[in-house]
């Protein structure tokens, strides 16, 4: 059998974009239907708490920031994930951990779901994936200088270390909010 990327290297042009795509196909066939985690997302779920002012009409806390979160704005999450796909001999491992059990599902808002992938993808903790994403989000914005200014600090003239700059103040400000 010849290689589809050697075979189709107008369609993907290298190894990782074909891996990248069939994880992608996979995710969609299996993950998307299972019907184990449609049944948890459903059992999960119940009417909001009373002092919600929102408009869904059911949802649950989410797992990881312990917030309430309509049922439309939840995901559901696999506990123990990241799970790689980048050669033949992951493809059985990853399908079988798209099947997964409930024991291995949790609800969470789609942004903390997104906080906990970039996490584990670069091997850091959910709080600081939190700060790192945030830091991007205001250096993207290209208001960085500014909102470095704003809080009383030079800010350094390397992008990079300037989203290093963003990332200290956030956390200094996240600890002095909760003492």
């Amino acid at each position: 059998m010849k290689e589809p990327w050697i075979e189709a290297p107008h369609i993907w042009p290298t190894k990782s974009s074909f891996f990248t795509f069939l994880r992608g196909a996979l995710r969609r066939a299996i993950w998307e239907k299972w019907p184990l985690k449609i049944e948890f997302k459903n059992e999960v779920c119940e009417p909001p708490p009373e002092d919600y002012k929102g408009r869904a009409k059911s949802g649950a806390y989410c797992a990881l920031s312990g917030e309430w979160v309509g049922k439309s704005a939840s995901e559901i999450d696999h506990i123990v994930g990241n799970i790689s796909l980048k050669d033949w001999e992951d493809v059985l491992p990853f399908i079988l951990h798209l099947c997964a059990s409930k024991d291995n599902m949790q609800l969470v808002s789609k942004e903390a779901h997104k906080i906990k992938s970039y996490a584990e993808k670069m091997g850091i903790s959910f709080e600081e994936a939190s700060y790192t994403k945030q830091a991007i989000a205001i250096c993207k914005a290209k208001g960085d200088v500014r909102w470095l200014e704003q809080r009383g600090i030079k800010p350094d003239k390397n992008g990079l270390k300037r989203r290093g700059q963003i990332i200290k103040q956030l956390r200094i400000e996240n600890e002095r909010q909760n003492h």
